[in-house]
């Protein structure tokens, strides 16, 4: 998965089979796999472009979702399953040398967790509908399960009603 990183510090130009790394300036923003730049963070290199998903965006999602939950899923910020993975990982870390973001981390695992059943079953109920849906307000992850979804109960459906008419 490419993610952006900014240098901290000078990055010496790395390769290694079939990976090179050009010389980096600090204050320079690079695109990398995700091992790499968390490679790159633990060395003090680099840090992550993106901060993931903030407090506050946790709460409204959460708000929007938990509390209205019928109907079409509302817009999430672009790339947010990458971005609260982003979150977690970071998260996940502190709180190896920092037990008291222990807290915080169930809290925001437990709100997502809410927010994807909230999905989930939106998805679910749009996907057996044999209305469309507008996929803007999907993201890319959400896309994929939906029109898997749509094409398997379809195909059910169709099947079904050819039974009923013998």
């Amino acid at each position: 998965m490419p993610v952006k990183v900014i240098a901290i510090r000078k990055i010496p130009e790395i390769e290694t089979a079939g990976l090179r790394i050009q010389e980096t300036e600090p204050g320079r923003e690079l695109t990398v796999s995700l091992w790499v730049a968390w490679e790159l963070v633990d060395a003090g290199l680099a840090r992550l472009a993106d901060e993931g998903v903030s407090d506050e965006e946790w709460t409204q999602i959460h708000y929007r979702e938990r509390f209205q939950p019928v109907g079409q899923p509302s817009p999430l910020p672009d790339d947010f399953y990458l971005k609260a993975y982003l979150t977690f990982k970071r998260n996940y870390r502190a709180s190896e040398s920092d037990s008291s973001s222990l807290g915080s981390l169930d809290r925001r695992k437990g709100r997502f967790r809410d927010i994807l059943e909230s999905r989930i079953g939106k998805i679910i109920r749009l996907a057996s509908a044999e209305a469309a849906v507008e996929s803007r307000f999907l993201q890319k992850e959400e896309s994929k399960l939906y029109n898997d979804l749509y094409s398997l109960v379809s195909t059910w459906r169709k099947e079904m009603r050819e039974l009923g008419e013998g």
